[in-house]
């Protein structure tokens, strides 16, 4: 009966957000594939999160430099051996319903998150790698399976506690100065215990449940897209300029790029190269910056070529790449900024842009025709005995048009490349498998440069295809450091000996996601690469 009449009162409150918003017309978004989740302790996927980061707040949210801001948090104090983290919780936030949000609801959603299943195994990485207790607390709820309870599971080894209604705290086994940015994504998001069952998702499906953020869910087809309307009781609503939000599900760029020239829709979020260049400088493209790196991975490991195993040819291998001409013959720089670092563009370092502090320093392996050449001839590899490698890539998206360009450079300098294309579906399991030579590889994570150096420690590649025990030890001391500077300055440091001192991966381009948006509309923003409709204003 409780949970029905709190059922009732949103629903009546999202009426009168909809009744006050009548004359508003909605800000109708098309994105290019279907909904599989809005639960966050599930979501690990980007069209999930144009939903749930606006019907949702967290302790913190990226802001557009992607360093962590407050949010549901009014403060926040780290011990002096950075283990334990005390959270004030702000006083007077609510659920769309009007009930206040606590730290108890927090307490609930982390142990539900730790004890939901298999499912969300790659979720709740950080939790059950960094927090005290977290790996084994979900381990024992796999074994027992559906019948776990967190609500009455003990749970006092698991360093999660609320110490009163407004104060959360987090300890750690060990350090973790970027803490604050991985509670920005969606696993540390609140969920309501009387509406989000521990071991299933289908309700997040079903409208009607409160939610903590800005807007609140008034419909939503998997297939089809969904309907937001502005959420009255946000304890921020003063600050919310838009009053709902429709997403249209249009897989096929090109529907995308019709309906937005005849006015179907305010913005198309998903268009081709092609049409996206057709708008080049004009108010009309925003060109959406990604937190995604597009590089070549060299199996220099047990399940390598021999070849692999000399720096010097990985150089040479390096040196013959003109990535100024590699990106436009993909379109153009505007749309795949050339990289000259492992970490792209828009992650957070010291107290700049961690790209822009890695670039200052210069990069050492840039295109050097004739260097490669000589480093191949003192291998003893010539035009008669060419040095051969075997290129392996998915055939969807880019990658065939990358491989082509980067087997015509490699022939310049007197490398035989040849090709290996393979399903999307199986490429990353062979590459975990080590089963390639060299192979293009992309990465996506806007929390820290740290997750991206972890790629390619031992402890996290199933088959080590870098096996190198410094860069392993780098990654570990980089870890312990407490101090944000110290800690930053060793990531640079292992992402030197990585890329430059090493040469175990070739960097190529970031990516930026071309996005066309009608004349008049104004505020949309990329915050941590997730897009942000708050602000928006239409004209």
């Amino acid at each position: 009966m409780k949970k029905l009449l709190a059922v009732l009162v949103c629903l009546m409150m999202v009426f009168a957000s909809m009744a006050a918003m009548a004359d508003e017309s909605p800000l109708t978004v098309a994105i290019s594939s279907a909904f599989t989740t809005l639960d966050p302790a599930l979501n690990t996927e980007v069209v999930n999160n144009y939903v749930l980061s606006h019907i949702y707040a967290g302790l913190f949210k990226p802001d557009e430099g992607n360093n962590p801001t407050n949010v549901l948090c009014d403060s926040y104090t780290v011990s002096e051996d950075g283990l334990t983290y005390t959270f004030k919780l702000v006083e007077g936030a609510t659920w769309s319903d009007g009930v206040a949000i606590t730290a108890n609801d927090f307490v609930y959603s982390y142990l539900r998150a730790l004890s939901y299943g298999a499912d969300n195994a790659w979720a709740i990485n950080d939790m059950i790698t960094y927090i005290e207790g977290a790996k084994e607390y979900s381990e024992h709820a796999l074994e027992v399976g559906e019948s776990f309870d967190c609500t009455v599971e003990d749970a006092s080894s698991v360093g999660i506690k609320a110490l009163d209604d407004y104060t959360l705290e987090i300890k750690l086994h060990t350090p973790l100065p970027y803490l604050t940015k991985l509670m920005g994504s969606n696993v540390w998001i609140p969920v309501r215990q009387d509406f989000a069952p521990q071991h299933e998702s289908l309700w997040a499906f079903e409208p009607g449940y409160p939610t903590s953020g800005p807007y609140t869910l008034v419909s939503v087809n998997e297939n089809e897209g969904a309907e937001l309307v502005k959420s009255e009781t946000y304890f921020k609503a003063d600050e919310v300029k838009l009053g709902a939000i429709s997403y249209v599900v249009m897989p096929d760029p090109s529907s995308q790029a019709f309906a937005y020239q005849t006015g179907e829709i305010d913005i198309a979020m998903a268009v081709s190269p092609e049409t996206a260049l057709t708008y080049a400088e004009t108010e009309n493209l925003w060109l959406m910056p990604q937190c995604s790196n597009y590089f070549l991975a060299i199996n220099s490991g047990s399940t390598g070529p021999e070849w692999a195993q000399n720096v010097n040819l990985r150089r040479a291998v390096a040196l013959a790449i003109d990535k100024d001409t590699l990106v436009e013959l993909l379109g153009g720089a505007m749309l795949y900024p050339p990289l000259n670092g492992y970490v792209p563009t828009g992650v957070s370092g010291i107290a700049d842009d961690f790209r822009a502090e890695g670039d200052a320093d210069g990069y050492t392996v840039k295109y050097d025709p004739e260097q490669a050449k000589a480093l191949l001839a003192e291998a003893g590899y010539d035009a008669s005995n060419p040095l051969k490698i075997t290129y392996k890539y998915s055939n969807n998206s880019i990658h065939g048009d990358v491989a082509t360009a980067l087997q015509a450079m490699w022939a310049a300098v007197g490398i035989d490349a040849t090709f290996e294309a393979v399903e999307a579906g199986v490429f990353y399991d062979q590459l975990d498998a080590g089963d390639f030579e060299i192979s293009r590889y992309g990465y996506v994570a806007s929390d820290d440069a740290k997750q991206y150096l972890d790629l390619w420690t031992t402890s996290i590649q199933v088959v080590a295809a870098v096996d190198d025990p410094v860069f392993d030890q780098m990654i570990i001391d980089a870890g312990k450091l407490v101090d944000p500077a110290e800690y930053y300055a060793a990531l640079h440091a292992a992402e030197d000996y990585l890329v430059e001192e090493n040469v175990y991966v070739i960097p190529l381009f970031n990516y930026t996601t071309p996005v066309l948006v009608q004349s008049g509309i104004t505020g949309y923003r990329s915050l941590g690469g997730t897009v942000n409709f708050n602000l928006v204003e239409k004209n």
